[in-house]
């Protein structure tokens, strides 16, 4: 790709008595470096007073746009967003200062990404950035980003210096009010410079079955005192001052009243005036807990500025010592995402749940169009159940027809269980969103599903159709070969996994009941030892588990044997060791999601901490919820809400030969080739499918697609 007449033009508007801008647009020839980024313009911008300068690019919506920023202070990647006229992005530029703009394009979200991730690692150089005088051409754009871009003949000119680690940039005029703000780093959010904030959500500690109540979300410049006898929840977050906030509200065991939006939009407060509140009105509806879970997104960008978590109980209303006693601790959890995983494809599905019947609301946003979709289910278990029933009967058709034919049987269950995906695409995702998937299609790489916990539908197996006039095509696009990685809010999201192999447990039960045993397990154990050098500790019984678990003595946990869904108290998950069986099933044999959740509290989302663990279920039925309202649980959810960084599990049975092919695809390329984790999970599935079975979709992934293993 190379620029050519009609390409993108890039202009600098700003007052001229306020501030002098010198514009150089990239030469004749320049083109796409290694990652699919290229360089369109430097500019140098020289206040003379304090005030602010958009930069806008005309240019293809195919395109994704961003602006470098170089300071004194450091360096920061901002987005440039469609205003109608183009893409735009204001800079603050103070009297005196001298900023450096290097703005790029890029075809693929994943180059743009790429490009963030170095910029907020200090890939920017390694020395203080100074300002240069004019005589002094600044150093070469591919020279400061390592040297990938094609420059045909002259320097970009106005490229920034090398930088030392980034910094925020500086906050917008006016300048802040002599309150306290919380200090919190730069998300790279699109627009005008980022102002730090406060935001929480408040809700009664005791809640009484169908009595409504009121929760209440607040956004702030100044700290946020908690109203006394409420579950409270607050967290520092930073905000686009341009741009409206959307609060978005999604319910567990609640419903909202009649008439309540399920969010609501605001502004951010301006020095001097006091908090924005916004009130929901929800009523309680199943006995047990109540769980709420607030989004803050600043649209047109997904990207989830944070999220707040919290829960009460739910009483009977003739329930003794209704409305009496102190407010009772209730789960919470924060996350501050980073902005360069939001511009990956994303499906963005948030569901309130209560008396079995779900709302989904599906927002899907490729390059920079959003479409979204609301769908409504009666019976959502039901309906998931329906699923994996049909699921269940391709799969034993597939495996009565392959003793005769393997190579028709797979093509059979191929085609149905994309019949199958395009049903639910159909059924949920509604035209909009089929639409945008399906045009983009081929472009779509590293999907990221994020949710406040919608787990039991299996979105990998779902396929894109087209709509109206879209033409067809022959090709195979399920969700789960275009690289979807999920992501629940309020969890960690790490990108680095140190995996010390002397804190590395894997367990391949030797069961004694014959009819149990898996062949192939234990070469999953066996080509973790080969690839670390040393052979894993593991655990004999649930007993040892335990202690492994609540110890926090493990890097990364593999599980290779069964699991089921439990029939008998405590409900749930449960994967099974050695002595299991279903005649005598006392619960000594086995680990329930019960256990992990006494074992690894809720810890919340911290995606600041050093090290996150890894989990890899490969049993059956562990990778997916049975659909609930105020029963959280399921292995997934308890082991990321307790801290595990990466969970992976199988949604559905899954066969031995094929498993262990794809769990040994999987490590070859994470801990040997030092792949990515999406990369490595594609390969996987790939393997999967190459072996003619259903295998390859029924893996569900909990990661950030660009984590990769650290060995110590």
């Amino acid at each position: 790709m190379t620029l050519v007449p009609d390409g993108p033009r890039v202009d600098v508007d700003a007052d001229a008595d306020a501030l002098e801008v010198r514009l150089d647009p990239a030469p004749p020839g320049t083109g796409p470096d290694r990652t699919g980024i290229m360089l369109l313009a430097d500019a140098l911008l020289e206040g003379r007073a304090d005030t602010v300068a958009t930069v806008r690019v005309h240019g293809s919506d195919d395109f994704h746009y961003a602006v470098i920023v170089s300071r004194d202070s450091g360096v920061v990647l901002v987005h440039l967003e469609p205003d109608g006229h183009g893409y735009s992005a204001r800079i603050v530029v103070r009297g005196g200062e001298r900023v450096h703009l290097s703005i790029v394009a890029s075809e693929a979200e994943t180059g743009m990404a790429a490009l963030e991730e170095k910029v907020a690692h200090g890939g920017m150089g390694a020395t203080p950035a100074r300002p240069l005088p004019r005589a002094v051409p600044p150093p070469d754009l591919g020279d400061i980003l390592g040297g990938g871009f094609s420059v045909g003949g002259r320097s970009p000119g106005l490229a920034p210096p090398p930088m030392a680690a980034p910094a925020p940039a500086p906050a917008p005029l006016p300048p802040p009010g002599p309150a306290a703000r919380p200090a919190v780093p730069s998300t790279g959010v699109a627009g005008a410079a980022p102002v730090p904030a406060f935001v929480d959500a408040a809700m009664p500690s005791r809640l009484v079955q169908e009595i409504e109540f009121e929760a209440v979300v607040r956004v702030s410049l100044q700290d946020l005192v908690p109203t006394a006898g409420t579950a409270h929840i607050r967290v520092p977050a930073q905000f686009d001052p341009t741009r409206e906030i959307e609060v978005a509200v999604q319910l567990r065991g609640l419903s909202f009243a009649e008439g309540q939006p399920a969010s609501l939009t605001t502004t951010l407060p301006t020095s001097g005036d006091a908090p924005r509140r916004l009130v929901f009105r929800l009523v309680p509806r199943d006995p047990g807990r109540g769980h709420i879970t607030v989004k803050f997104t600043q649209p047109p960008v997904m990207a989830t500025l944070a999220t707040l978590a919290l829960s009460a109980p739910i009483l009977p209303a003739d329930a003794d010592g209704v409305g009496t006693g102190d407010a009772q601790v209730v789960e919470a959890s924060v996350a501050v995402p980073p902005r360069s995983i939001a511009d990956l494809p994303t499906l963005a599905i948030d569901e309130s749940i209560a008396r079995g019947e779900s709302e989904l609301v599906i927002t899907a946003k490729i390059g920079d169009t959003v479409a979204r979709h609301t769908a409504h289910l009666p019976d959502k278990a039901g309906y998931v159940e329906q699923i994996y029933t049909d699921l269940a009967g391709i799969r034993s058709a597939y495996e009565e027809e392959a003793n005769a034919d393997a190579e028709a049987a797979a093509a059979t269950a191929r085609r149905e269980v994309r019949s199958l995906g395009a049903r639910i695409a159909r059924e949920l995702l509604g035209d909009d969103v089929n639409a945008l998937l399906w045009n983009r299609r081929r472009r779509i790489s590293q999907l990221v599903l994020q949710t406040s916990g919608e787990l039991d539908i299996p979105w990998e197996i779902v396929h894109l159709v087209p709509v109206g006039n879209q033409r067809p095509d022959a090709d195979r696009f399920f969700l789960g070969d275009l690289g979807l990685m999920r992501w629940m809010y309020g969890t960690p999201r790490p990108t680095v996994i140190p995996i010390d192999p002397r804190r590395v447990v894997a367990i391949a039960p030797s069961y004694v009941n014959r009819r149990l045993r898996l062949p192939r397990a234990r070469e999953e154990v066996t080509i973790l030892k080969k690839l670390l050098k040393r052979t894993p500790q593991t655990a004999a019984d649930a007993a040892q588990l335990r202690a492994a678990i609540s110890q926090g003595e493990f890097d990364l946990l593999h599980f290779a044997g069964h699991g089921r869904w439990r029939d008998v108290a405590p409900l749930g998950q449960e994967i099974a060791f050695a002595r299991f069986s279903l005649r005598r099933n006392d619960g000594s044999a086995s680990y329930t999601d019960s256990d992990a959740r006494r074992d690894l509290p809720e810890a919340g989302g911290d995606e600041g901490r050093p090290s996150t663990p890894f989990v890899f279920l490969s049993a059956c039925d562990v990778g997916r919820l049975r659909s609930g309202a105020t029963g959280l649980g399921g292995f997934a959810e308890v082991f990321l809400r307790g801290g595990v960084g990466v969970f992976i599990g199988c949604s559905w049975a899954v066969r031995d030969d094929v498993t262990a092919l794809f769990v040994r695809t999987f490590y070859e390329h994470a801990l040997r080739d030092g792949a990515t984790l999406g990369e490595a999970v594609l390969a996987a599935r790939r393997a999967a499918r190459d072996a003619g079975d259903l295998t390859s979709l029924a893996f569900t992934v909990f990661a950030d697609p660009r984590a990769k293993f650290e060995p110590r």
